[in-house]
């Protein structure tokens, strides 16, 4: 495996850490709902997250590197779900995980699934380790998911999905989760292209990104230095953002009509707010997340 397929692989296992810490929290009002997430951790990792003192140390350590980056996995976690649950219900017939990780959602919501296909897309080492876990944990594989090796570097989702049994015609919902923000301009504008080119009007995207102004330094981004250099010293630069206060034009020149936006003032508000009214801890100011539908004729996101 190359080097930096094993740090993608690394940063996926990262992520499934923060669920798995998040998914302990005492308040259930924010606690990560991810309960999955500890089971594709390594025996020894499982087993010191069960020693509290541990889980504090996790935090502060981690925090003091990513600062935000524990609040924001729970934050994003209670949002992304919702959003996979409302275009359930709107009544897609497919989903779509692009890079999809340790990403657990297919199978926490088996029963909400209504016969819809999951697709999930990533590294064939990273699914090979996901599969293994599932298989153990599960007794079988699921058959209403659909692993679908990709090469980044190499290959394009043109060429992997529709083999793999994707309809272009049916309305699909697709979830980006911690992958934009590595990658080209022009990596974001083809994935965002193909979900343009490939899904029917109604059809979906949901992902987070980097405001661009903090990857220039700016002072409204006081996060961004020390997130910078913390993913850049694992490997991870970040470089791609979209100025944080012009997502909608930047999604309409893609072809996507805007559908919602958090920041992390509003996640703080919505997730992160414990029973008591107290804040459960912060969320970086660098990061947001957006929703947004294929648009129809004439440029006009179809409604369900």
């Amino acid at each position: 495996m190359s080097q930096d397929k094993r740090k993608a692989d690394r940063t996926a296992m990262g992520v499934a850490m923060w669920r798995a810490l998040g998914a302990r929290e005492g308040d259930a009002r924010v606690r990560n709902p991810d309960f999955m997430a500890a089971e594709f951790l390594d025996p020894v990792s499982r087993a010191l997250l069960a020693v509290a003192p541990v889980r504090a140390w996790f935090k502060s350590h981690f925090g003091r590197k990513l600062p935000g980056a524990y609040g924001f996995a729970t934050a994003r976690t209670l949002h992304l779900d919702s959003l996979f649950l409302q275009a359930l219900g709107e009544g897609v017939r497919q989903v779509v995980l692009l890079g999809a990780g340790y990403d657990s959602r297919a199978y926490r919501f088996r029963e909400r699934l209504g016969g819809a296909r999951v697709f999930e897309v990533d590294l064939p080492s990273t699914q090979q380790r996901k599969k293994e876990r599932l298989g153990a944990l599960l007794g079988s594989m699921p058959d209403w998911v659909t692993y679908v090796p990709i090469d980044f570097d190499k290959q394009r989702l043109e060429e992997v999905l529709p083999g793999a049994g994707f309809d272009s015609r049916l309305r699909t919902f697709f979830l980006w989760e911690g992958v934009c923000m590595y990658l080209s301009e022009e990596g974001v504008q083809q994935t965002l292209g193909f979900v343009v080119r490939n899904a029917p009007p109604g059809s979906s995207i949901a992902f987070d990104y980097v405001a661009l102004g903090a990857l220039r330094g700016d002072v409204r981004y006081p996060d961004s230095r020390q997130w910078g250099s913390a993913l850049a010293a694992m490997g991870h630069p970040m470089t791609f953002g979209i100025e944080e206060d012009e997502s909608e034009a930047y999604l309409r020149q893609q072809g996507l009509e805007l559908v919602s936006r958090i920041g992390s003032a509003d996640m703080e508000r919505a997730y992160l707010t414990k029973s008591n009214g107290e804040l459960l801890c912060h969320t970086s100011n660098i990061l947001n997340i957006v929703h947004a539908r294929v648009a129809g004729p004439g440029g006009v996101a179809s409604t369900p």
